[in-house]
């Protein structure tokens, strides 16, 4: 049985065999197969120190295939791990992120858009996408999706409806999604890493070309944002948010053997951008056989300004001031989650700490316990 300690600023979860393994061997980079980024927007401030760590530290030096599966945020982030220089992209990432101003309270989508576009090409560089998309270690998978009929157009009178009907279709059934969205992967290499037993899915290579419209594609979400068209190489279409289909992702996907490392900003999984309300859809411990999951901890939340991570409200609900001085002081206080990340690794003691998930359990409640 786990011994948390409830001191800790983060909080590590995992499956039966995942468990096991860190028991039996102890936690270390060569394990890890995959490492999985949901999505989320300013959720992951809470864990942007942490991704320094991964980068800077646990995988340094990587020299076995990783692939790394993302959507949104997590696609963003992810493309930082295979740049030349992951720690720099990093950097400028977390900068460009924070610091987005706009002119008005409601900027248009396409102004949103247009500051995300610049925010990664800044990331990237010259060579930036280039090295993303010829990385044979870093071996990047963006989800986006494509959307159907009126889930194509940019008319907030046919996208909003269309939204709608999709939502009604899902909270019925999670197949339905495909009625509606095609899932697109764009992928390094020449076949992908990673493959879904869910929902039906394209995949698409990438080239220097895309890696930067499909990582913002994978982002743009629907009446925030506007779609991105045609990324080269991909089936024609408008392509929006890969989190509609996969939000935090159910897991069901195949990836190479061996571990599933997942920082995330919660410690809970809710499949697809519609499913957040849907509890019963919520990821439960028999699908986390194989992951190691990374969460700030409870504690640690409430102890932040307004008592919550960062989120898209606060661009709404905070001054353009009081949202900078929030979202700075969330990403230095994440140098806690981090740090213990880090000991826990380093001494051992992630071996008594993590608390396993079993089959049938949530672990979003073993979590709060802890």
């Amino acid at each position: 049985m786990a011994n948390p300690n409830k001191s800790r600023s983060c909080v590590v979860l995992a499956g039966a065999n995942a468990a096991r393994r860190v028991r039996d061997e102890g936690l270390n980079q060569s394990m890890v197969s995959t490492l999985v980024g949901a999505s989320g927007g300013p959720k992951w401030l809470s864990i942007s120190q942490l991704d320094r760590v991964l980068i800077g530290e646990f995988f340094r030096d990587r020299s076995a295939p990783i692939a790394t599966l993302g959507s949104s945020i997590g696609s963003f982030r992810n493309m930082c791990y295979a740049t030349a220089n992951p720690m720099e992209a990093l950097e400028v990432l977390e900068h460009g992120y924070i610091n987005q101003t706009y002119a008005s309270e409601r900027p248009t989508p396409a102004e949103i858009t247009s500051k995300g576009e610049d925010i990664l090409l800044r990331v990237l560089g010259e060579q930036g996408a280039a090295q993303v998309a010829s990385n044979s270690v870093w071996r990047s998978h963006f989800v986006t999706v494509r959307g159907r009929g009126p889930l194509a157009s940019e008319k907030k009178a046919l996208l909003a409806p269309a939204l709608l009907a999709s939502a009604l279709a899902n909270a019925v059934s999670r197949r339905s999604l495909q009625a509606f969205w095609d899932r697109v992967v764009f992928h390094a290499g020449d076949a992908p890493a990673v493959g879904f037993r869910n929902l039906s899915t394209v995949n698409t290579p990438l080239n220097p070309e895309n890696v930067c419209p499909a990582v913002l594609a994978s982002g743009s979400i629907p009446l925030v944002m506007a779609g991105v068209p045609t990324p080269s190489g991909a089936p024609a279409g408008n392509y929006r948010d890969g989190g509609i289909t996969d939000y935090h992702f159910d897991l069901g996907f195949e990836h190479p053997e061996g571990l599933v490392l997942y920082p995330h900003f919660f410690p809970y999984m809710v499949p697809g951008w519609f499913d957040k309300s849907l509890r019963w859809r919520w990821v439960r411990g028999g699908a986390m056989d194989n992951v190691i999951l990374v969460a700030p901890s409870p504690s640690w939340v409430a102890k932040l300004p307004y008592g919550k991570i960062p989120d898209r409200d606060d661009f709404v609900k905070l001054s353009t001031e009081e949202r900078l001085k929030y979202w700075n002081a969330v990403t230095e206080a994440g140098k806690r989650v981090a740090e213990d990340f880090f000991e826990m690794w380093q001494t051992g003691a992630i071996a008594n700490e993590l608390i396993e998930v079993g089959s049938d359990e949530e672990p979003h409640r073993l979590a709060m316990s802890a």
